[in-house]
């Protein structure tokens, strides 16, 4: 129950592409533990009706607003949650695979499924925490499913202020909200480490006073800074290689206006954010 079909995907482009060309605003109200698995479904392209609308959505002109009111799993909900803005009610749930399936593939058992959903990081505080969501709605005493009229004036005002950040945008400037919004997500520690070790490295690292680059971001030791300075150097070699190259086989493309380093000056204190989430300054 709740598991979209391929052509459930199809209409709501559909409906999509016709907001498009007439400049209306798109809400989604997501809440399904994912695509319809069934042999059906697969035959029908499941895969490619979620994979057309990815695809679709990050050119729509007009703000898209997505709204998780349970649950949102895995691609059957990014099928129609690629928006500018996610918002989500403060019981629901956002995860990749749900904490049963996750547990029966990592650990080989559904039993672990506690441990699995702390893992996954799917609660509300956690979400907007890694910046998946954007915003918490609060919900009524006992949850928005106890006293539904309760709720709907909390999701109107958050949906409408959200609307209200995009109505002096223009089309342009929608599209490159969305796409950077989806380009900056993930945070990840990047460092070599053996076996299952890495909660003592992390450690060692958090107690280590360290060394600084030639731009003074934070490194373990020498080799590191180096490391990171090297590939500072080899990221803007790529960027200038990009803008000088005057033919290509298959030339990348990005959005105009939105570069690699769009949002500030390329420096390796800026890679090195992106290289190793959460280290000491």
């Amino acid at each position: 129950f709740g598991m979209p079909q391929p052509n459930g995907y199809r209409k709501a482009m559909r409906f999509m592409r016709h907001a498009n060309k007439f400049g209306l605003p798109i809400v989604t109200f997501v809440d399904t533990p994912g695509a319809y698995a069934g042999k059906t479904a697969e035959e029908l392209g499941q895969g490619e009706a979620i994979a057309y609308n990815l695809r679709e959505m990050f050119g729509l002109r007009v703000p898209v607003i997505s709204v998780v009111i349970g649950e949102g799993g895995s691609g059957g909900a990014l099928a129609i949650g690629c928006a500018n803005k996610n918002l989500i009610l403060e019981n629901s749930v956002y995860y990749v695979a749900s904490p049963e399936a996750c547990a029966a593939i990592l650990w080989k058992s559904r039993s672990a499924s506690n441990q699995a959903t702390e893992a996954l990081r799917i609660t509300a505080s956690e979400l907007i925490r890694l910046e998946v969501m954007d915003e918490v709605v609060p919900e009524p005493l006992g949850g928005a499913h106890s006293d539904p009229v309760a709720a709907f004036p909390a999701i109107k005002s958050a949906i409408m202020s959200t609307f209200r950040h995009y109505e002096n945008m223009s089309e342009r400037e929608i599209q490159l909200d969305r796409y950077q919004k989806f380009r900056k997500l993930g945070q990840f520690e990047e460092w070599v480490v053996r076996g299952a070790d890495w909660r003592n490295v992390r450690s060692e690292r958090a107690a280590a006073s360290g060394v600084q680059t030639g731009a003074g971001t934070w490194a373990l030791n020498e080799a590191e800074a180096s490391y990171i300075e090297s590939s500072v150097n080899a990221d803007e070699a790529w960027e200038h290689t990009l803008a000088e190259k005057a033919e290509w086989t298959n030339k990348p493309l990005q959005p105009p206006g939105l570069g690699r380093c769009a949002t500030a000056p390329c420096s390796d204190s800026l890679l090195f954010v992106q290289l190793v989430a959460g280290l000491p300054p």
